[in-house]
């Protein structure tokens, strides 16, 4: 197993520059900020750049929490890589994660002043410092709209800057992969949602589907009748989640916003609740 470290300071375009070095370099996976990424998609842990708390985040990062720890072991296990390159903010903090994985330390060491320029290196800073954008490696599928609903979603963003400023803990995925760049039209991300919808056993008709691109993702809103005799909240609350998690896999869209509306409701005697599809409820 080869092991190889990009190190740099916080905000400098790290995660943005690694799956390009990880395809030059033949690299298997990538360990960025608790998790571990393999050809585009997070194979296992949890983000560090998705904490509130810096120290937790910190912790997070260095693998401090043993399930944390046990479940990347684990996943290493079973990928077997052959090359797995590591991002930190130093050669020490490299040395800790390869120590807790129990993986051999670095062979090669890559500092992003040696890949990115001064220019580079300043705009991903000030992307960090003032619009709050962090990094995940893996691949966001884009929802292509027309030149109006790009510039009509655009104006209330711009004017709202004006007086607040978003948290430093925005998550964004940068739309490449190693695959290249993917792209979804927004009448097939409302088909996908659609027939999504249309497979769960308690929905009796779909009456809405509103979506729209922001920033760092895209927000959806549905319109549902449920023909039910349980709990509506629990049936919502199952909706939500299959919804976001099926839209997020299937598509690679990042959900910002997820609303399900419920328009009607049209009673039976027993609902075949049990015959929602494993795949569509685990």
């Amino acid at each position: 197993m080869k092991i190889y470290a990009l190190i740099g300071p916080t905000g400098t375009g790290k995660s943005f520059r690694a799956p390009h070095i990880a395809q030059e370099l033949g690299v298997d996976c990538i360990i960025d900020d608790g998790l571990l990424i393999s050809q585009g998609r997070i194979i296992a842990g949890r983000s560090a750049k998705a904490e509130v708390s810096k120290i937790r985040a910190a912790k997070i990062a260095i693998f401090y929490f043993s399930d944390h720890r046990e479940e990347l072991k684990k996943a290493l296990q079973e990928l077997k890589p052959q090359k797995i390159m590591l991002l930190g903010t130093s050669f020490s903090m490299v040395e800790r994660i390869c120590e807790r994985l129990e993986i051999p330390s670095p062979s090669k060491v890559i500092y992003i002043e040696d890949i990115a320029s001064a220019d580079e290196i300043s705009l991903a800073t000030q992307a960090r410092i003032n619009e709050g954008k962090h990094t995940i490696p893996v691949p966001l599928v884009e929802l292509k709209r027309n030149p109006w609903n790009t510039i009509v979603d655009a104006i209330p963003v711009m004017i709202w800057r004006w007086f607040y400023s978003p948290p430093d803990r925005t998550v964004v995925r940068p739309p490449f992969s190693y695959l290249g760049k993917l792209v979804i039209t927004e009448e097939a991300l409302r088909s996908l949602v659609w027939i999504i919808l249309t497979r769960l056993p308690f929905i009796e008709k779909v009456t809405e589907i509103s979506l729209g691109k922001t920033d760092s993702g895209v927000w959806i809103q549905v319109g549902c009748v449920f023909r039910s005799d349980r709990p509506l909240t629990q049936l919502g609350q199952i909706t939500r989640r299959v919804l976001s998690e099926k839209i997020e896999y299937l598509a690679g869209v990042q959900l910002t916003k997820l609303d399900v509306d419920i328009e009607g409701l049209v009673e039976e005697k027993s609902l075949p609740f049990s015959s929602v599809s494993s795949d569509f409820v685990s």
